[in-house]
C-alpha cells in the first residue's frame, strides 16, 4: 500500500518539536535539579524523545535510551535518570512511570515533564500516578513545570 508523505506526518510528527538550543537547555537544567553527573545513564520516555537524546549525547552522557510508553522494552538496564518528556494520556503516563520506577532501581531519579501532560487536570492527579507506580515528589521546578520523582522506601509502599 502506498502512503504519502503527508500521511506519515499524521502518523508521527517529527521530533524537530523541541529546538536544539531549547533541548540543550532543558537537559542542563535536568541534570542540575537531579544532581547528576554528565556520565549519568539515561533513559527519555515518550514519543518525540529524539531532540532531548540527540542534548543527552552532546552533554556528554554515557549511555542514552529511548522508550515508548507501553512498548516493550527488550533490556532493563538501570537508568540514573529516567525522563518522560512526552505522554499522550493517563494510561500512558501511568506505563510511563512504571517503566521509569523500574529503570530508576532504588537510587535513581524520575522527571516528568509538566508539559509532557497535555489533557485537562494531569497536574492535578500526577501524586496519585506517581504513588501507584512506586514514586513520591521529591521536588518541584515551578519555572519549568518539572517533577522530580524518587523511588518510595519498601515500608512506605506496603502501608
Amino acid at each position: 500500500m502506498y502512503q504519502s508523505k503527508e500521511d506519515d506526518a499524521a502518523v508521527e510528527p517529527p521530533s524537530s518539536i523541541v529546538s536544539d538550543d531549547t533541548s540543550a537547555a532543558m537537559v542542563d537544567r535536568v541534570m542540575a535539579i537531579t544532581h547528576l553527573p554528565a556520565t549519568a545513564h539515561v533513559a527519555v520516555i515518550g514519543h518525540h524523545t529524539l531532540p532531548f537524546i540527540v542534548a543527552l549525547m552532546r552533554r556528554g552522557c554515557d549511555c542514552v535510551r529511548s522508550l515508548r510508553p507501553g512498548a516493550p522494552s527488550p533490556d532493563c538496564e538501570a537508568a540514573d535518570l529516567a525522563w518522560i518528556v512526552d505522554v499522550e494520556d493517563e494510561h500512558e503516563l501511568d506505563d510511563a512511570l512504571r517503566a521509569a520506577r523500574g529503570r530508576a532501581g532504588p537510587r535513581g531519579r524520575v522527571v516528568l515533564e509538566g508539559a509532557a501532560c497535555r489533557w485537562r487536570s494531569a497536574l492535578g492527579s500526577l501524586r496519585e500516578h506517581a504513588v501507584a507506580a512506586g514514586l513520591d515528589i521529591v521536588s518541584f521546578d515551578h519555572v519549568a513545570r518539572r517533577l522530580v520523582l524518587a523511588p518510595m522506601p519498601r515500608l512506605a509502599m506496603a502501608a
